[in-house]
């Protein structure tokens, strides 16, 4: 549904302060003067090409050895030049082989490359070296997350989170990978961790949006991709429109939550009917019992349906039949009464079996087409894919 929570999007932790700090560590002055200063501001602006053309330059000026091969290798990472990062990572391994960073510098570049087999290797290498740090091991968890072996994925994610219960990153990414195997109870509890350690951090905010939604908890997910979409404009106001991509993707994920909203209610419609023909084909009751059920389930479903309209903040609920919208909030409401309508037919009437079958293949025809239109309201495919933020 959201444009933020497709797994292979989840880019490995930067990590800049720890880096950082290694580099310190060994190269307390790891090159001389403005060529330091220059590429350090680069860094804390996150423009990693150019502070790797400011360290390229200082290596053609002052020789290879007034270099952290670390910290070059590491900015032409992020730079996206992953050939030239080999080299240097290479360098950095054999100048310090006891340093787990290097190690996971190198695999972060290997992955990078499509050699995930060397790159495995070398991010076990940087966990023998830091067993504590649960980074490596959620890292390893996430370049496996689409195996079948769910087992073996999930003991590096609670190994991962033993070891680093209080990272945002990892709660996160913990989440990311639960929901991909559908364990959304679990996805949803470390998405909550994670807002709870940082609750300005957008991106757990859009897959909290989602997994609300996935959930069943349509108004909620609804109210905080509302929210999410409010502070982005806030901030791109206060920015002077420098949070204008911000804005704009958190704009798709509300969009996607108001059609979700009313198309979800159609589905739990289907479902109600599948259940009463069900019921009504194996056991077949006086029509005068089987309308009452029926009715205790329709006024239960609108007085639901009306208490999670009554939940949305206004501006959602004028937002669900706002221009360009009217028509899809109109067809899912027709749909359900046209569902309510049959479920009355089937109580009223005693069907034969044939006509028991009839109705069952009309509500699967419905439910193949409430997937169609839910894959296209997601935007993505309709097998085989994970859900898109």
């Amino acid at each position: 549904m959201s444009g933020a929570a497709e797994p292979n999007a989840i880019p490995a932790p930067r990590a800049r302060g720890r880096v950082l700090q290694a580099v310190n560590k060994t190269w307390p002055g790891f090159i001389s003067g403005a060529v330091e200063g220059r590429a350090r501001e680069l860094i804390d602006k996150d423009q990693y090409g150019e502070a790797a053309a400011v360290l390229e330059q200082g290596v053609g000026k002052y020789g290879a050895g007034s270099v952290s091969q670390l910290l070059l290798a590491w900015c032409l990472h992020l730079g996206d030049r992953q050939e030239d990062a080999l080299g240097w990572a290479e360098r950095a391994v054999e100048e310090e082989p006891s340093n787990a960073d290097a190690h996971w510098v190198r695999a972060n570049v290997l992955f990078d490359l499509g050699r995930d087999d060397e790159g495995t290797a070398s991010m076990w290498r940087a966990v023998e070296l830091t067993p504590d740090n649960g980074r490596y091991y959620m890292q390893l968890a996430w370049r496996r997350y689409r195996d079948q072996e769910f087992a073996k994925t999930r003991e590096l994610v609670e190994q991962a989170l033993e070891r680093s219960p209080e990272d945002v990153w990892v709660q996160h990414t913990a989440g990311r990978i639960y929901e991909h195997h559908l364990r959304h109870k679990r996805a949803y509890a470390h998405y909550v961790r994670a807002l709870e350690l940082d609750p300005d951090d957008v991106s757990v905010r859009d897959d909290l949006a989602v997994i609300l939604q996935t959930r069943g908890r349509l108004s909620a997910g609804l109210r905080m991709a509302w929210e999410n979409l409010r502070a982005a404009e806030s901030n791109e106001t206060a920015l002077e429109g420098e949070a204008g991509a911000g804005a704009e993707e958190e704009a798709r994920l509300y969009e996607t939550a108001l059609r979700h909203w009313s198309w979800r209610w159609y589905e739990r419609v289907l479902r109600g009917a599948l259940l009463l023909n069900v019921i009504d084909w194996i056991f077949p009751t006086p029509w005068v019992e089987a309308g009452a059920v029926a009715g205790g389930l329709v006024l239960l479903y609108w007085v639901c349906w009306f208490w999670s309209l009554r939940a949305l903040p206004p501006e959602c609920r004028r937002d669900l039949v706002g221009k360009g919208r009217r028509g899809h909030f109109a067809g899912a409401l027709a749909r359900t009464l046209l569902v309510l309508g049959a479920m009355g037919l089937v109580v009223r009437g005693e069907l034969s079996a044939l006509q028991h079958l009839g109705m069952l293949a009309l509500i699967v025809g419905g439910y193949l087409e409430w997937y169609w239109r839910a894959a296209l309201i997601a935007g993505r495919p309709l097998f085989g894919a994970d859900r898109e933020v």
